[in-house]
């Protein structure tokens, strides 16, 4: 398992979340301090919108493949959410994406 890059404080301790990758490849992030951990997915580049989720407080994260239309993700995937249509956040980043035509917006 090898750290990968730091992506912002944990909610429950303040300290920092680091993101981890496994010898088989999956990906999840982890706080040393309080051993707070979710997955990501396993395929697609990660990067950091410097955002909170306001339901999680963690950070939200843009996930990008290649020909596909880039999607969010907080501890789960954003589309999942039950808030998903009320969330300010993610309007933020569609509305940013939609202006500057990337992600296949």
């Amino acid at each position: 398992m090898r750290e990968i890059e730091e992506i912002g404080t944990c909610p429950s301790c303040d300290c920092s979340l680091m993101i981890y990758k496994t010898n088989n490849y999956k990906r999840f992030v982890k706080c040393e301090v309080c051993g707070m951990s979710y997955p990501l997915p396993k395929r697609g580049k990660i990067s950091n919108s410097a955002l909170l989720c306001p339901r999680k407080n963690v950070p939200v994260l843009i996930i990008e493949k290649p020909k596909q239309k880039a999607y969010f993700w907080a501890d789960m995937p954003c589309f999942s959410c039950i808030d998903t249509d009320s969330c300010e956040q993610t309007e933020v980043l569609i509305s940013e994406f939609k202006e500057l035509q990337v992600y296949g917006y």
